[in-house]
């Protein structure tokens, strides 16, 4: 009975030593890429930044985690918005702007790249340094929240935690009221303004017409010449010697060849008599 005893022992204790060693190296499996690939920290003086004429000014503090091998290591900074601050016009409230957060997924991130010093101005190196930079609504910005990565682009390894990032402005207005149509006066089809412009001339010229007979009436009435003048009637044989209105005025060639006429026929009646 005691050898029995006496030889269940180690194997149990080899078991739990095997157990505890594996959970070792599981830990180390799952642990380790993380730390691999976190390098250093990063914080910022105001994670809610307010926007100033379309800007935000972003203030950070990095730490590298050691003294980095360049002075001026290149870093991308990754915009990714998750959240819209949008401004709108409804009908419960046409005249004051409402503010909505819209959630935002699969949005495109906006990347920044910058150089981020970590020396002085005599080159000396150092593993933290304070850094700052503006971003701009021009460059697709707006007031909302955003996911802010920072890695470094030589290794891909991310400085620090992700950051919860806000930036605080008014965004431009949205009009979602219900569009409504009163009060306006239905416009004409040209075909419509054709046809009415048609009728208004054809009674412009049916009330001009008569017009024609009633200067004759008074033409006749008041005795008046008419414009055109009258054909030329011949004067009668034997008349008063009246020149008739209208009538061709006699030449003076005409007047002196009749003179002349009866000046002949008087001589000649002298001159039977004697």
């Amino acid at each position: 009975m005691k050898s029995a005893l006496t030889h269940k022992g180690p194997p149990r204790r080899v078991a739990l030593l095997q157990a505890f060693f594996a959970a070792l190296a599981l830990a180390f499996v799952l642990f380790a890429p993380t730390h691999a690939f976190a390098a250093g920290t990063v914080t910022m003086a105001t994670k809610e930044p307010e926007e100033v004429n379309g800007r935000w000014k972003l203030n950070f503090t990095i730490n590298y985690g050691s003294k980095p091998d360049i002075a001026y290591v290149p870093m991308i900074f990754s915009f990714t918005p998750v959240v819209l601050y949008e401004r709108s016009l409804t009908d419960q409230s046409p005249e004051r702007p409402i503010l909505t957060k819209l959630p935002l997924k699969g949005q495109p991130s906006i990347n920044e790249s910058m150089d981020v010093g970590f020396s002085d101005a005599s080159g000396k190196v150092f593993n933290i340094t304070k850094f700052d930079f503006v971003i701009r609504r021009d460059k697709g910005f707006e007031a909302g929240e955003y996911q802010l990565k920072i890695t470094r682009q030589n290794d891909g390894a991310q400085m620090g935690q992700t950051i919860k990032l806000i930036l605080k402005g008014d965004n431009p207005i949205v009009d979602r009221r219900a569009i409504v149509f009163a009060g306006e006066k239905k416009k004409k089809k040209p075909a419509e303004e054709k046809k009415a412009e048609d009728t208004s001339a054809e009674k412009t010229e049916g009330g001009s017409e008569p017009a024609a007979p009633e200067e004759t009436n008074d033409a006749a009435a008041t005795g008046e010449t008419p414009t055109e003048a009258p054909p030329s009637v011949e004067p009668k044989q034997g008349g008063c010697g009246c020149r008739v209105a209208g009538a061709p005025r006699p030449s003076s060639f005409a007047g002196l060849s009749a003179l002349l006429l009866g000046a002949a026929l008087v001589l000649r009646r002298r001159t039977a008599r004697g």
